[in-house]
């Protein structure tokens, strides 16, 4: 019968450098690793001529014959069971020269020594405690080596400077030992600066899971709210959490992660409930409830007036008096909410600008918080508008502009009351008169408007600021200029004109009397002192109108 056995082509160890951690941070990591796993605490590190020197504390090398063994250690069962280790160890630095002391004995690794060469252990008259790592690098820098210590639990230093050491989590950290970890649920507010290092080089996932010093991220968010994060700590227990090999950037999608998630969704709901407030969904507030937390019900949360949060340029602004009970103010009926008639816009210009006896405050609550009894609010349920006579109307921006002598708006609410005012503009559905235009608005306008509202005001409703487009100063300037033109042309047929004549007249003369423009292209100006002044057009030039 023919067998087989499995064994490691030396073609693989060649290539150790790119196969375990062919980066600098990854070498660092892994060596300070090894170091702790050796049950050391302190670890010293310098740089001198291109050479790296590595010193640490622990119980030292007892089977020199482990270095070379790749896949396979002396760290005893419970380090199996809680970190699973590569065995990669020293192989991290092949294939550098690497002289390694331990007690009485080194060994000098050369290249050949990494692909099978046999590399002969031998006797030092000056013992070392713990071990020494010596070889070439780059150098070893406080910065580089400080980002892998400061969670590690071990004291480093790098050329006689002392690393940060920080708690990956806090007091408030929840125990799992059937995880083997600790568990902290927090907002964004709580990530410090080197927390938010190792989640920028891993992915910027909200979950942080601290091996000893190596850092790990992934996404989960059991909850809608963005500004969750979770810290979770490996406490050295026995876990089924296990990190992808051979790189040790990720977790294994196994069962104990799983179970992982189940936890970090329970712990979520305890960081509120120890909080003792949220803005939960009403969706997120019964789940807690299936988990077994009785959480209060969410602060209130809510947009005043209809038109929804948008880039500027804003709408006219709905205010609540600071008196005025959440109970109090109005939503916008779901019937009226999926119509095209502008009800919303029209609803939020009588809140912000009508004239009325009694507060109209309409709100806007998201779907997802009813259930919560401060978002059921008496509703919206009718908008009317009445449009007095037509005056001018002119295609702005992206709608259309109308003015109009006088404009009424009326809600009508269900717990049987009637907001009505006059008021100065409203929002209704295109026409039909630029069928091609399906998302233009009409915008109607008493000539009050012009005083009453800034171009903002009107600009959002004719479509507002298109941020593909020019900036938002280049657009407004076009969009004010139109509005001008509109006013003016309100006034009378030939006001622009004249509006435009004082305005370069304005620019170029100060302190005239009048100014006469001639056919011929000449221009008599009568200054202040009643003395005259004759300005001919270049010679060889007519004016336009002459030439006509």
């Amino acid at each position: 019968m023919k067998t087989i056995r499995a064994k490691v082509n030396k073609t693989l160890l060649s290539k150790a450098e790119r196969l375990f951690t062919g980066t600098l941070s990854g070498r660092i990591i892994e060596v300070l690793q090894n170091a702790r796993r050796a049950g050391a605490t302190q670890v010293d590190i310098t740089n001198k001529d291109g050479w790296v020197t590595v010193h640490d504390n622990g119980k030292g090398i007892k089977d020199f014959s482990r270095l070379l063994d790749m896949g396979g250690s002396d760290w005893g069962e419970r380090t199996e069971q809680s970190e699973d280790p590569a065995g990669v160890g020293l192989f991290c630095l092949a294939p550098r020269l690497v002289v390694v002391r331990s007690g009485h004995r080194y060994v000098t690794i050369h290249e050949a020594g990494w692909t099978g060469d046999l590399v002969v252990v031998k006797e030092h008259e000056a013992p070392v405690t713990g071990t020494v790592l010596q070889f070439q690098d780059d150098p070893w820098s406080l910065e580089k080596v400080e980002m892998n210590a400061v969670f590690s639990g071990l004291k480093v230093t790098v050329d006689g400077q002392v690393c940060r050491s920080l708690p990956f989590v806090g007091d408030s950290a929840s125990a799992h030992p059937e995880l083997g970890c600790r568990i902290e649920a927090c907002n964004s507010s709580r990530i410090c600066g080197w927390h938010s290092t190792w989640r920028d080089r891993q992915g910027y996932g909200n979950v942080l899971v601290n091996f000893h010093g190596q850092v790990v991220t992934f996404e989960y968010r059991p909850i809608s709210d963005r500004s969750m994060f979770f810290l979770v700590e490996m406490t050295g227990e026995p876990t089924g959490i296990r990190l992808m090999l051979p790189a040790r950037t990720r977790l294994v999608e196994n069962e104990a992660f799983e179970a992982l998630k189940r936890v970090l969704e329970l712990e979520a709901y305890v960081f509120y409930k120890r909080a003792g407030e949220h803005t939960l969904q009403y969706k997120e507030f019964l789940r807690a409830k299936e988990l077994g937390i009785d959480l209060p019900e969410a602060k209130p949360v809510y947009q005043l007036g209809l038109i929804g949060s948008c880039d500027s340029p804003e709408p006219v602004e709905v205010r609540k008096p600071e008196e005025l009970p959440l109970a109090k103010c109005y939503r916008l009926s779901p019937s009226l909410a999926d119509e095209e008639d502008r009800s919303d816009a029209n609803a939020h210009l009588l809140a912000a600008s009508g004239k009325l006896e009694a507060p109209l405050v309409p709100v806007r609550i998201a779907a997802e918080y009813d259930g919560y009894s401060w978002a059921k609010l008496a509703t919206i349920d009718k908008v009317e508008v009445e449009l007095g006579k037509e005056l001018l109307t002119s295609d702005i921006w992206s709608g259309t502009l109308t003015s109009v002598e006088a404009i009424a708006i009326t809600a009508h609410t269900s717990d049987g009351k009637v907001f009505s005012s006059p008021v100065c503009m409203a929002a209704l559905p295109p026409d039909g008169r630029h069928p091609g235009w399906v998302t233009a608005d009409h915008v109607y306008v008493t000539p009050q408007a012009e005083k009453q509202l800034d171009t903002a005001g009107i600009w959002f409703h004719l479509g507002g600021w298109y941020e593909e487009g020019d900036s938002y100063d280049t657009q407004e300037a076009s969009v004010s200029e139109e509005l001008e033109a509109f006013w003016a042309d309100l006034v009378g047929p030939e006001e622009n004109w004249r509006l435009k004549l004082m305005e370069a007249a304005g620019y170029v003369y100060r302190g005239w009397r009048s100014i006469m423009l001639n056919q011929d292209g000449s221009v008599e100006v009568v200054l202040a002192d009643g003395s005259t002044k004759r300005i001919q057009p270049p010679a060889g030039k007519v004016s336009t109108a002459a030439a006509a």
